[in-house]
């Protein structure tokens, strides 16, 4: 008897020594697979160097390393932030003008159409991030210099997602820009699911201090009517000179049309300007007083926020806002 109860004894402290090993096997196999999981997401969001990037200007830039020093120009260094980057120097901003946390005391390098080509070379920057149609001046003066440049644009849906995308490789942060293009296109497809079978006909009105034009499908609002599925009346009319995403206003073909809404785009300083403007151009003529959406008061001013200069990452809420525009019956009235 008391060899059986020492043989069994010895059974179960073999089975503690064991269960004890598997545990710890278990464990240390744990902890290498999240070792491995961070080391491939590490692996995932570092760009491999060196980097070829075919820039919005139609140029192919090559970068030898990870910049280190970038200069982002104008809106883009709000893009850059958006992914965790940062800009040793930034534009000079109007009041009013949103500037990413922390970069106000940043040395400035001139106005956004106007940049200092001195002070931003003697900076010695290993990137610079330039808007096309606003910096292409400067290019060819960078690359005397030796600084790599890359132009781009962000008008559109598609133009937020990949430079996002390009900015969170050339940030190292990957996974970041990823989930903010995530979370764009989810909140865009919620608004686009909410749409009304039969589309609406709109035409977009840009109003500056000299006249009033309308807005085609390249520019931001002309892209956002897009992905609303609405008739922009403007569709498929030549733009006034090449690349543009302006078309002259003409009252004969808004007319033929009759659009159910028309929104406003404007370059001046407030609401009440662009009504001036409106009503020096078009409110003489005896047919604008007779289209359908004056007479049912659908006219729409959209902000600059999210119409003139693009929202990067909340471009969703340019979607949202047209929507309730266009549809205040299915999303509330705009602006509220």
């Amino acid at each position: 008897m008391k060899k059986f109860i020492e043989t069994l004894l010895i059974m179960v402290l073999a089975g503690v020594v064991a269960l004890t090993g598997c545990g710890q096997k278990g464990q240390d196999a744990a902890i290498k697979n999240n070792a491995s999981s961070g080391q491939n997401q590490a692996q995932q969001d570092a760009a491999t160097y060196p980097m070829t990037i075919k820039d919005d200007a139609g140029r192919t830039v090559v970068l030898q390393k990870k910049p280190e020093k970038i200069i982002a120009l104008g809106t883009l260094i709000n893009t850059l932030y958006d992914v965790g980057g940062k800009s040793i120097a930034r534009c000079d901003v109007n009041a009013g003008d949103f500037l990413p946390e922390g970069t106000e005391n940043l040395p400035t390098v001139g106005k956004v159409y106007n940049i200092n080509m001195e002070k931003l070379v003697s900076l010695q920057p290993d990137l610079v991030i330039a808007q096309v149609g606003i910096h292409d001046k400067y290019i060819s003066m960078l690359e005397t210099n030796k600084i790599p440049v890359i132009a781009v644009q962000m008008k559109t849906y598609d133009d937020v997602a990949e430079k996002y995308k390009l900015f969170g490789d050339l940030c190292g942060t990957s996974e970041k820009a990823d989930e903010l293009v995530k979370n764009m296109k989810q909140k865009t497809d919620d608004v686009v699911s909410k749409l009304p079978q039969s589309p609406k006909k709109v035409v977009i009105l840009y109003v500056t201090s000299q006249d009033v034009s309308v807005k085609l499908d390249n520019s931001i609002a002309g892209n956002v009517a897009q992905i609303l599925k609405l008739k922009n009346i403007a569709s498929g009319i030549k733009p006034d000179k090449m690349g543009a995403e302006n078309a002259p206003f003409s009252m004969e073909k808004i007319v033929e049309s009759d659009p159910d809404v028309i929104l406003v785009t404007t370059m001046v300083s407030s609401k009440e300007l662009a009504e001036e403007r409106i009503k020096k151009d078009l409110e003489s003529n005896p047919a604008w007083s007779g289209l359908r959406a004056v007479k049912e008061n659908k006219i729409v001013y959209l902000p600059q926020n999210l119409f003139l200069s693009n929202p990067g990452a909340e471009f969703y809420e340019s979607v949202e806002y047209m929507a309730k525009a266009v549809y205040p019956e299915v999303y509330g009235d705009a602006g509220k």
